[in-house]
This record gives C-alpha cells, sequence and structure tokens, in this order.
C-alpha cells in the first residue's frame, strides 16, 4: 500500500503543477523558462512524496479549577442492569463457520502495475537501442551536428547532435534552416529532456496527465528551438518550410522531428508578441503549490510533553476537571451490596459516587479528604450473595488517595520492590540498562540495570561474553540469585540465572543456573529435600503460583500484593488475567479481565474470578450468562463482519500511544506509534502500530489485536477495519 500511496501523491502533485502550467504559463513566450518549469514541477512531483518532515509540537497541560456542577446520582441515577439482559452476541457472526477461500484482487494490483510499468520502460529502451546502432552508422559532420541520410522511416529529425535527414527533397536553403532548427535542439540538450519523460511515462501510465506533460514539454522545446531560428531567416521564409515539410511524420518518439507537433500553433506562437519581461514573476506563483504540497504530504506533527518527551495521551472531546483534583466532602452513604461497593461523597449540594477502594473503615457521615484519579464510564459490580452481575451506566470517580480532616492518610500507596520471587526461589526484576562495563578485549565485567528505584549490578565476567545484542536503555528482564544489598536501593549478586530482552529476540544466559532452576522448556524447577535431585514438584490445588507477570508490587502491612498482566497457576488451572491481585492474610486471590485454561482443554473467558484459598473454591463472573469459550482468531487471510452503529465516527475515538502521535493534516490521518490502544464504541485495538483513516473510515492494526466486549478477538500482523463496510480482514505484513 506504500506504493499506491506514494503514486497517488505524485499524480496529485503532476495534476497541481499541470493545472498551473495551463491555466497561466502556457500562453507566456519564456519558452526556456516554460520548458524548465515543466522539467523541474515533473522532477518535484516524484521527489516530495518520498520525504518526511516531523514538526515536535510542545503540549501544555491545561490546569483549571474543578467545576462541581450538574450531576447528582443517587440510586434512581444508577438503575442496576442484569448483565444477560444488556449483552446480545451478533449472531451474524459464527466462528466456527468454514469461510470460502476467495482471491483478494487488490493483492494483484501491485504486481499488475510492475508489470505494465516494466514492459513500457523495455520498449522505451528498445527505441533508445536501435537509434543507438543508427548513429553508429557514417555520419558527416557540419558546424557540430553529425548528419545521417535516411530516406525511410523517421526523417528530418534529431538525436542529441545526431540528425537524420532525407536531402533528397531538400533545397540547400531549406536544409540550412533544418540545420539550425535541429542544432538548438541538441545544445540545449532536449534529448536528455525525452529519455526523463519516456521514464516518468513508465512510472506514471495510468496518469492521463503525463501524456499531456509529454506533448507540452515536446511544444516547448519546438517553440524554443523555432524562436532561435526564425531570427536567423525571418518568420515568413521559416513558416512556409514548415508547411512543405509538415506530410512528414516520424516513428518513435525519442527524437525531434522538424514538423512533428502541431503546425499551426507553431506558427502562431512564431507571430504572436513577446511577453513583457515583469510577467517572469509569474513563475514565482508556484512557491505556494510546492508548500502546500510540502505540507500536505511530508510534515507529520508529533505532539510531546514538556522537554520533548513521548507523550502518553488520550483523546477525548471533553476532558473532566474533576480528575486530579482533591476535594473535601461528607461520606453520605455506602452501598451495602456487590463488590466492590461505591462510596457516595457530598460536596456542598453535589453528590458524586465513587469506587470503594479505601481500605480502612468508614461509615455514612465521615468527613474526607480525597484526590479524585480517574473516572469508569461503566462498572460490573458482582453481587456474591445473589450469585449475579450488575451493571452501573453511570459514571463512576476513582480515588487514589484519601484522609481524614486531621490529616491521617487511609490509603498507602503500594510498596514497590527491587524484585520478585518465584516458585523455585529465583528472583526476577523487570528494569533498563543503564550501564556496560567492557574489559580491553571487549567483554562484558558487569551489567548495571536501574528501574528508576532500585539498581541491581549483576557480575557476569564468569559468562566471558560480549553480549553485543544489548545495549545502554534497553528493557530487559532479569533472573538471579545471591543479590546483596551493597547500599541503599543497590543490589550486587555474580550469580545471574538468565537476562531477557523485552521483547524478547536476545538472551544472556548461564547455562549451569539455568538448569539448576528451570527445565529446557522454560518450566520452573522446585528443590527437593537436601540430598535428592532438583524436579518439577507438581503444584497442590489449594497453592496459588506466580507464574509471570508485567509488573508486580506489593504491600507488606496489609499482605496484598498486585500484578499486571499476571499468569497464575491453581492446581491443573491455568490463569492469564490483565490485573490480579493476592490476598495472603485474608486468602483470597482476585483476577480481572481473565482467561482460564481449564484442565479438560477448555478455555474460557471471564470478567472476574475469585479464589478462596481456604474453601478452595472459585466464583466465576461471565461477560453474558452461558457464555462459551472465547472466540480466537488468528493468522492472515481471514475476514468477518463487524457490528457498528450507522453514525460511527473515528473523530470519536479514544486513543493512547507510548512513543508518538504523528498526523497528516491533509488527508485527515493519524499513526500511533508505541503500544498503540484505540476504543472506538464496543471495539478495541492494540498494535505496535495503529493507523487511522478517518478520511476513508478505515484503520489498520499492526501486529496487534482487535477485540469486542463480548467474545471475539482478532490476533494477525494485519488487521484491516472498514467502517462503511462493516468488515475486518487479516493479512501478513512481510511477504514470503
Amino acid at each position: 500500500m506504500e506504493l499506491f500511496s506514494y503514486l497517488l501523491k505524485a499524480s496529485a502533485g503532476l495534476v497541481l503543477f499541470f493545472a498551473f502550467y495551463l491555466l497561466v504559463l502556457q500562453k507566456l513566450t519564456f519558452f526556456k523558462f516554460n520548458r524548465f518549469y515543466l522539467l523541474g514541477a515533473l522532477i518535484v512531483s516524484f521527489v516530495i512524496p518520498t520525504l518526511h518532515f516531523t514538526i515536535e509540537r510542545e503540549v501544555q497541560p491545561v490546569v483549571s479549577e474543578p467545576v462541581l456542577v450538574g450531576y447528582s446520582p443517587n440510586m434512581e441515577n444508577l438503575q442496576a442492569v442484569r448483565t444477560e439482559q444488556m449483552v446480545d452476541v451478533p449472531k451474524a457472526f459464527q466462528p466456527e463457520k468454514v469461510i470460502e477461500q476467495q482471491i483478494d484482487w487488490l493483492i494483484l494490483l501491485p504486481y499488475a502495475y510492475t508489470i505494465v510499468a516494466a514492459l513500457l520502460l523495455l520498449i522505451g529502451i528498445r527505441k533508445l537501442i536501435v537509434l543507438v546502432r543508427y548513429t553508429r552508422q557514417n555520419a558527416k559532420s557540419i558546424d557540430g551536428l553529425k548528419l545521417l541520410e535516411k530516406t525511410e522511416g523517421f526523417t528530418n529529425c534529431s538525436f542529441f547532435n545526431y540528425v537524420f535527414i532525407n536531402g533528397s527533397n531538400l533545397a540547400p536553403q531549406e536544409l540550412a534552416v533544418l540545420l539550425n532548427h535541429e542544432r538548438v535542439h541538441a545544445q540545449q540538450y532536449h534529448s536528455i529532456d525525452k529519455i526523463i519523460m519516456m521514464m516518468a511515462k513508465a512510472i506514471m501510465w495510468f496518469n492521463p496527465v503525463i501524456y499531456l506533460w509529454d506533448k507540452a514539454l515536446e511544444q516547448t522545446h519546438e517553440y524554443e528551438a523555432d524562436e532561435a531560428t526564425a531570427e536567423h531567416f525571418g518568420s515568413k521564409d521559416y513558416a512556409s518550410l514548415l508547411l512543405k515539410l509538415a506530410v512528414s511524420e516520424s516513428q518513435t518518439t525519442l527524437v525531434h522531428n522538424f514538423v512533428k507537433s502541431p503546425i499551426k500553433e507553431r506558427i502562431k506562437m512564431l507571430f504572436n508578441t513577446k511577453s513583457k519581461k515583469m510577467k517572469k514573476l509569474m513563475y514565482l506563483l508556484v512557491v505556494p503549490i510546492i508548500l502546500g504540497i510540502t505540507w500536505g504530504f511530508t510534515i507529520e506533527v508529533v505532539d510531546v510533553a514538556p522537554g520533548k518527551a513521548p507523550l502518553k495521551q488520550k483523546e477525548k472531546l471533553q476532558e473532566d476537571p474533576l480528575i486530579g483534583k482533591t476535594i473535601k466532602g461528607r461520606v453520605d452513604s455506602i452501598s451495602k451490596q456487590g463488590f466492590p461497593r461505591i462510596l457516595y461523597f457530598k460536596v456542598g449540594n453535589t453528590t458524586y459516587p465513587i469506587r470503594h477502594d479505601i481500605p480502612s473503615k468508614i461509615k455514612a457521615g465521615d468527613e474526607l479528604t480525597v484526590t479524585i484519579s480517574g473516572k469508569i464510564q461503566k462498572l460490573s459490580i458482582k453481587d456474591l450473595a445473589k450469585k449475579e452481575e450488575l451493571v452501573y451506566d453511570a459514571p463512576i470517580y476513582m480515588v487514589n488517595a484519601a484522609a481524614t480532616p486531621a490529616g491521617q492518610s487511609l490509603m498507602k500507596a503500594p510498596e514497590k520492590h527491587a524484585f520478585s520471587y518465584e516458585a523455585n526461589k529465583a528472583r526476577y526484576a523487570y528494569s533498563n540498562i543503564k550501564n556496560l562495563k567492557r574489559n580491553s578485549a571487549g567483554y562484558v565485567n558487569e551489567i548495571e540495570l536501574n528501574d528508576g528505584t532500585f539498581k541491581i549490578l549483576l557480575d557476569v565476567s564468569g559468562l566471558k561474553t560480549k553480549a553485543e545484542n544489548f545495549k545502554i536503555g534497553d528493557k530487559v528482564t532479569a533472573k538471579f540469585i545471591g543479590e546483596k544489598l551493597v547500599s541503599k536501593n543497590v543490589y550486587a549478586t555474580d550469580k545471574l540465572i538468565a537476562l531477557y530482552s523485552d521483547p524478547k529476540k536476545y538472551e544472556l544466559v548461564s547455562p549451569t543456573l539455568y538448569a539448576k532452576f528451570y527445565t529446557k522448556e522454560g518450566y520452573q524447577k522446585v528443590a527437593g529435600s537436601q540430598g535428592k535431585p532438583l524436579a518439577i514438584t507438581p503444584i497442590s490445588e489449594e497453592k496459588i503460583k506466580v507464574v509471570w507477570a508485567e509488573h508486580a508490587l506489593g504491600n507488606v502491612s496489609s499482605g496484598v500484593s498486585y500484578f499486571k498482566k499476571a499468569k497464575l497457576q491453581i492446581g491443573k488451572i491455568m490463569i492469564e488475567a490483565d490485573d490480579a491481585s493476592l490476598d495472603s492474610k485474608n486468602g483470597f486471590m482476585h483476577a480481572e479481565n481473565a482467561k482460564v485454561y481449564f484442565a479438560d482443554g477448555k478455555v474460557k473467558v471471564y470478567q472476574s474470578i475469585i479464589y478462596n484459598v481456604n474453601k478452595k473454591t472459585f466464583d466465576f463472573y461471565e461477560f453474558a450468562k452461558n457464555k462459551e469459550q472465547t472466540s480466537v482468531i488468528s493468522g492472515p487471510g481471514k475476514e468477518g463482519a463487524l457490528f457498528f452503529s450507522k453514525d460511527v465516527a473515528l473523530s470519536k475515538i479514544e486513543w493512547s500511544a507510548s512513543d508518538s502521535v504523528k498526523r497528516t493534516r491533509l488527508f485527515d490521518n493519524l499513526m500511533l506509534s508505541g503500544k498503540a490502544k484505540v476504543s472506538l464504541e464496543k471495539y478495541k485495538a492494540e498494535g505496535k502500530v495503529i493507523h487511522v483513516d478517518n478520511a476513508n473510515k478505515k484503520m489498520v492494526i499492526y501486529f496487534g489485536s482487535l477485540r469486542d466486549d463480548a467474545n471475539l478477538k482478532i490476533e494477525a500482523e494485519m488487521i484491516e477495519v472498514d467502517l462503511l463496510a462493516n468488515m475486518y480482514r487479516t493479512k501478513k505484513y512481510t511477504k514470503d
């Protein structure tokens, strides 16, 4: 698609430049200027789409005082609706239905274009070779020109300084006029323009403007040669010779034939009044066209935070002024059923529903100071007693700090640790490479990791490795043992088990230690009693094992650990969750947005899971009643229906990106890169890069997934979403 994008932009440039030539420049008698305009504009049209410029725009956060008006919720506002009444699984989409293989004709377009372009280029090269062969014949030199007698085919024409003439029907005076005319073509190197146009027509063969451009450039060549020749021989005599030889035509496009261009226009131009020199200023009018095309095709605006750091942002039509503010009020009431509970916080005459995440005991009537951290548009409440799920559609606020009027904090921030423990007692940490210390031979002696709070010094001199793939600044996962606290927040160890890049492309492994803690397949080994060999120990039914987690935080005083993107194992059940928490004191595990792999091979997705360690019981809360296994569609060559509303608009999306956000204003495009996320109606897209084409109502997800709020998930290297057709297609990013 990049090829077609380039051709489209180049074609648009050709149309704009040629329209300016027809409307403004064509009637001017500055033939040399017109020639260089046509030649230069042609080259510029091909070059501009290949350029790329980025403008970094510093975005200052808008700070405004909260306006506490407009919404006074109560239990009537928050009407609870059972989940099974709200979710309607589309019947039109049947994942198990076999889709017939169809040919995607769009895939063949690049091949068809390339074949035609190559064929035209070969034809042009063949004509060029034929001309070169003719020039090898014995030629007669006259005033820098080389004359070749030719009685048939292309005659009375020139190619560079070679002139092909039919002297049998030319008087000496007429021959002198013809040679003077062709000498101008040779001296001005018009044949180079012809070769350039040959290549341009091969590339832009589908664009009719390129053929009009070729005729306009050739006509300008003739006007320029006619003007110079008429100055020596007179306009009337020269016009008579043009009429006499008008019956002769050339058979090739690479030569300048004396009478090939329209005779009427050439004779008319001989007697036209010359343009005033002041009109040369009209050529400056092309500058705004060049600037407009450059801005539209090459300039992309990147929003960056102060200090030019990449800005992670979320686009909304209106920002809630309350988020990030600290407000004082009184607890009006607390919901008595469901998990989590809702706390109704009254500020003046306005009541705000707040998700009750405050661990301390509070009651109605308590005065508090809370800091609003965010807002949930729709909150699911689990009623454990009635075994049902309630959904509140009204916005619910969240808090990250709460205190009494005396200033006593009621919420403690989770403690951050330098590393966590796996079931085999190996330590693991997620960090960044701060420094690589090498010896004179280039081998790495020490790798310094730093996550912004904790520093870990890994002595790897015993591995005798150059670690060529690892660079300073790389995100890595380190597994090790034998660490020592050498100073505040600084640990050191010479027992590195393994170091992996994130994403996992490179690794540095200590074979001896790795074999002690892991199998060849990567499973953890748990040590038996002293003297017995290490083996893979089965996990008891009640034990919760954290196999993997992207982020791990723990609060020692409360005994609660929090995990992001975690993989947990309970007996023979494996759970993959977006968020999970372990309450060691009370014996509970809670997982949100989790996929469960059961021992019998079935896979199900639940919105929430609660596991009671003491009772060894699970409570599963599904997205919908009797929901079957989540449908995962992966790989290229898939397509299916999507269900957007009739008034869907990409302008209403919510998006975020960790690296950069680039806009192309002319085509109304948005390019998100670095853990890009897009939310539109009930669909959520994630990928390394997401391209939003608002003009054509399309979205392309690269190396990511598209899922809805029910049971559909699509994974592929490329996912093309067509909002107008309500369709998706999956493709491979790279060609085999």
